[in-house]
């Protein structure tokens, strides 16, 4: 059973950013600013100061320290993305830093075309696989221009993240994932025309509702009344609507969408460590998080062992 170890997060965490800022990054004039604050409940974004590889190698490294011998045993680096086209494609930058932490002898590959899914998609694939072999889940993208910084539903933050798998005993274990893609509206919303631009519209909420819908049926027999439900940070008005369709405003627990924004992919693990931090022992979470393609991806995680009531 694939367990979750541990979550490594930024060091210094990031600098929060006010939306009135944003103009060279995220392309917003003090309307477009005012229109996320009203309709999404933005306030700021985080920056990191760092470039990509700056960005990310501390959470890699925290992630190698954790693991039992330090990353002597092989294993398996996964770093989960949204973008394509920023990554310096001519170099293979992702094996070298994967290198220079002392892991030259790990396999690396990179998810990307699951976009804002894909680290629970990751997930999936793992569990789905059966490996008992270790596995870093590394997220974090850079915010740079307002083409890949910006949806119309959200803005994007630079929070890097890297999650810890089959090291050692879990802090959870997955007790269930599941992905569903839509394939029809694999083209960016901005991009699309008038007729499937129409049809997303129609077929996004419906599709995801009936998405979390499949998977607490399927997963109905294990189900705890303490269960807590972590959405990713995006679309706010929509994930609250779905909170309301299943009766959950009691069980929710929504990340800091209005200070941090949304994360790509790094979202999921941010959200769960908030969680626990901000609401003591949880024993079951249900992660859910949506990616443009249009995919759906969901995780139930059980704490392993269960944890221990204060004396």
């Amino acid at each position: 059973m694939t367990t979750l170890c541990h979550i490594a997060l930024s060091p210094d965490g990031g600098t929060k950013i006010p939306l009135q800022e944003l103009g060279p990054s995220h392309g917003l004039t003090p309307t477009s600013a005012k229109m996320y604050d009203r309709f999404f409940g933005l306030q700021s974004v985080t920056r990191h100061r760092d470039a990509q590889t700056g960005m990310l190698s501390p959470v890699l490294q925290g992630a190698i320290d954790s693991l039992p011998d330090r990353g002597r045993s092989a294993g398996l680096v996964v770093y989960c993305k949204t973008q394509t086209h920023n990554t310096r494609t001519d170099q293979n930058w992702l094996r070298q830093m994967v290198d220079q932490h002392g892991l030259a002898h790990w396999d690396v590959h990179a998810l990307s075309m699951t976009s804002c899914a894909s680290a629970l998609a990751c997930l999936h694939f793992v569990t789905q696989c059966g490996t008992e072999a270790p596995v870093i889940v590394l997220t974090g993208e850079k915010a740079f221009h307002p083409s890949v910084s910006r949806l119309t539903v959200g803005l994007l933050a630079e929070v890097p993240t890297a999650a810890v798998l089959n090291a050692g005993p879990g802090s959870w274990h997955v007790h269930g994932t599941a992905v569903r893609h839509l394939p029809r509206f694999h083209i960016n919303p901005e991009a699309m025309g008038p007729e499937d631009r129409l049809a997303l519209q129609q077929a996004y909420a419906p599709g995801l509702t009936q998405f979390v819908a499949s998977f607490l049926d399927r997963h109905a027999a294990v189900l705890s009344r303490d269960m807590i439900f972590v959405p990713h940070n995006l679309n706010r008005p929509l994930t609250d609507a779905l909170i309301r369709a299943f009766d959950w405003q009691d069980r929710t627990f929504q990340g800091d969408i209005a200070g941090t924004g949304h994360a790509y992919c790094s979202d999921p693990f941010v959200n769960l460590e908030a969680v626990v931090s901000d609401t003591g022992p949880v024993q079951q979470v249900l992660l859910l998080a949506a990616g443009t393609g249009v995919t759906f991806s969901a995780c139930l995680l059980d704490r392993d062992p269960p944890a221990c009531p204060a004396p």
